[in-house]
């Protein structure tokens, strides 16, 4: 029976993409003050950046429950007896113990093996691509799962937020914190490294910000994928998007708009880049 592959929907996969290779995505919970909403499905990113920039109430995220996790494994004990469920980075949030809980209550059957992706957005997204194009060509649990540490190895994040609040109030700076009583206006540049978040640099404008961020990322060697993401700066990721096809025609660009679950945590005006390094031959 083929593996099938799990992740949360903090990995900002596209819809087309979910469908093509039949991964199971499990919604964020996202909550503003009472209200909960799941994120991709009662809440679209549209919804949640309009409203993230005219509500008076911040909202917070949290793990699925282990509930959700358990029904979603069962389901797929249907169609297959082996899973392999991949997830945001354990050192910023709850889900891959939700996960691993979950697992370990069903004593085996179906066999469950949990990933932490040490990552997030297409950084985890293009994990779980890997991974389940492996999967369709009919490889092992084992090969699914290295499929995914591949990607991991070689994946690299970058992200431009118009502020850190958002972060610090989430919880989830890391050793941003750094970048916390600098001088005011500065634009900070993020990544994440072993699972967590890394200042990177302060940069004065956002156009010189930008523009760093590309020479970042061009400057990780040869690449064989790029995501950029943004939050309500459409046409910033488009041109970002045309400034790498000039440099690199031939390979494939995802350009889409991050989630609720993570644009709790970067604000508006968060854009990001995604890149992974070819393989070494």
């Amino acid at each position: 029976m083929t593996v099938r592959v799990v992740t949360d929907s903090t990995a900002d996969l596209p819809p087309e993409v979910v469908q093509e290779l039949g991964i199971t995505v499990i919604p964020m919970p996202v909550l503003f003050g009472d209200e909960v909403y799941r994120d991709g499905v009662d809440l679209s990113s549209e919804e949640f950046f309009e409203r993230l920039t005219t509500s008076p109430v911040l909202p917070t995220t949290s793990q699925p429950p282990v509930g959700v996790f358990l029904e979603t494994y069962r389901k797929l004990a249907a169609e297959t007896d082996e899973i392999v469920s991949i997830h945001i980075t354990a050192r910023g949030s709850g889900t891959c113990e939700s996960a691993l809980q979950a697992a370990n209550s069903l004593a085996g059957s179906p066999r469950v093996e949990i990933v932490d992706s040490e990552s997030a957005s297409m950084g985890l997204g293009f994990q779980v691509i890997a991974a389940a194009r492996a999967a369709r060509a009919g490889a092992s649990l084992d090969e699914v799962i290295a499929a995914a540490r591949s990607v991991c190895r070689r994946v690299h994040t970058l992200a431009l937020l118009e502020t850190l609040e958002y972060l610090r109030r989430g919880g989830r700076i890391g050793r941003a914190q750094a970048f916390l009583g600098s001088v005011l206006n500065l634009k900070p540049l993020i990544t994440i490294r072993d699972g967590v978040v890394h200042p990177v640099a302060r940069v004065r404008t956002r156009a010189r910000a930008l523009d760093q961020m590309l020479r970042y990322c061009m400057a990780c060697g040869d690449l064989e994928q790029v995501a950029i993401l943004h939050g309500t700066t459409p046409e910033d990721a488009k041109m970002l998007a045309q400034r790498v096809r000039e440099r690199l025609p031939d390979v494939p660009i995802y350009v889409g708009r991050l989630g609720p679950a993570l644009g709790v945590h970067g604000g508006p005006g968060i854009i990001g880049m995604v890149v992974v390094e070819a393989e070494k031959a």
